[in-house]
């Protein structure tokens, strides 16, 4: 603290030390008042707010010791020295009891001993007011900082909600496509079986009904018929993949089901998304592979894959080809997956699973997908997941979760 901004307020019934020490201070550059006895000085103390007390000990009326509580009281941090005659020693213990800084002995025969005192009280003063500043902005910064963790937790699980929405509205659009084709032929094909009937019906009502054409409409009936079954069984099939592959999205509950029966379900709804744009993807998984697992969590991570290489991978590319190969180990599946999209660097593939980071920002991207997969591959499903890639290469997805089989579900619950 500079000279020139530090307030001295001396405390004394002796006019001539008052003088003495205010004519010292004034001289190097403090400011200084004075106050006669102890109730004048608390009343300075509250007009100018020293930086630092001098306090005698006996005074009249309201002693040293008084206005040393006082002053600790109403502010903790200013330094009191207490300057006095009395040489008693349980006078030194009370008032260092009571919050004085320091004591120094009256008469002072060299004053550079209380000029000394009183700067090393003040740069202590500074530093205790200057570390309860950090304390609580320290605090405050704590506090924002929680603020923030908070904030972002809510908007990264409403983001997590909404890819999660995102991934169903794909879903949902995939199977109404797909639905679409089976139901249209099936009402095509009741409505010509209709028109067909009501005309064999209007002839057979005016007896002109000849046995050719009656033979040639059940002809029809028999080929309509098998039509018309074969696409309604399509498009029951199809609401039923698409019924459990939504509930499984949405409860994200264990189950046993076959591995590759429900990967191909996955890969119909998501159909319509790469048929329009000449991409492909191959299956290789064993028939036989019963799994006790999260039917749900495995749905959303094919999901994701499958949409980071549509808007990712195969950006520049006109043929994108998907690989997915399941591999049953002992006690393990792998799950190879591979494209032969652009790639990318190896500062890129590097940062893939972080929370946020995308190359399609400017697109829409909220950079989550990726994170989202390898929170749901090592949390939900305690396996493992890494990526390689390299530029005009594709990338590979190395998937590897516990392989937990039907008979041992009620071991590994």
């Amino acid at each position: 603290m500079e000279n020139a901004k530090a307030k001295i307020l001396i405390i004394d019934d002796e006019s001539y030390i008052r003088e003495s020490v205010r004519n010292f201070f004034e001289d190097r550059g403090y400011y200084v008042a004075e106050a006669y006895n102890g109730s004048n000085g608390l009343e300075v103390f509250e007009k100018i707010k020293p930086d630092i007390v001098l306090c005698d000990l006996r005074m009249p009326g309201m002693d040293g010791l008084e206005v040393l509580g006082t002053i600790t009281d109403r502010s903790p941090v200013t330094p009191v020295i207490i300057v006095s005659g009395a040489g008693n020693i349980s006078d030194t213990v009370e008032a260092l009891r009571l919050g004085a800084w320091d004591y120094i002995f009256k008469p002072i025969e060299d004053m550079t001993v209380l000029a000394h005192a009183v700067t090393k009280e003040l740069e202590r003063a500074a530093f205790i007011k200057e570390k309860e500043l950090y304390r609580k902005n320290l605090e405050r910064a704590n506090s924002e900082l929680k603020e923030s963790l908070e904030t972002i937790k809510r908007t990264r699980d409403q983001l997590v909600q909404a890819e999660k929405m995102a991934a169903l509205g794909e879903l949902v659009a995939g199977i109404a496509h797909e639905i679409n084709t089976p139901v249209g032929i099936g009402i095509t094909g009741a409505s010509f079986l209709q028109s067909k009937t009501l005309e064999i019906s209007r002839l057979h009502n005016k007896g002109k009904l000849k046995k050719s054409e009656f033979e040639a409409y059940l002809d029809i009936v028999a080929k309509l018929s098998s039509s018309i079954l074969m696409n309604m069984e399509r498009a029951g099939n199809l609401i039923t993949s698409f019924k459990q592959i939504a509930v499984d999205r949405t409860t994200e509950e264990k189950r046993v089901f076959n591995l590759r029966e429900y990967i191909e379900d996955i890969l119909l709804s998501l159909r319509p998304g790469y048929k329009k744009n000449n991409h492909s993807i191959k299956l290789i998984c064993p028939n036989d592979i019963s799994i006790y697992s999260y039917p749900g969590v495995l749905s959303q991570i094919i999901t994701n894959l499958v949409i980071n290489s549509f808007e990712h991978g195969f950006v520049s590319v006109e043929k994108g080809k998907i690989n997915i190969n399941i591999i049953r180990g002992r006690n393990s599946i792998t799950l190879l997956y591979r494209d032969n999209g652009v790639g990318m660097t190896k500062e890129m593939a590097a940062k893939i699973f972080d929370p946020f980071y995308t190359t399609a920002r400017c697109r829409g991207g909220t950079g989550l997908g990726m994170s989202i997969v390898f929170n749901l591959v090592t949390q939900t499903l305690k396996g493992t997941i890494s990526c390689k890639s390299d530029p005009g290469k594709g990338i590979v997805f190395n998937i590897k979760i516990p392989y937990v089989r039907p008979d041992e579900k009620n071991m590994k619950k």
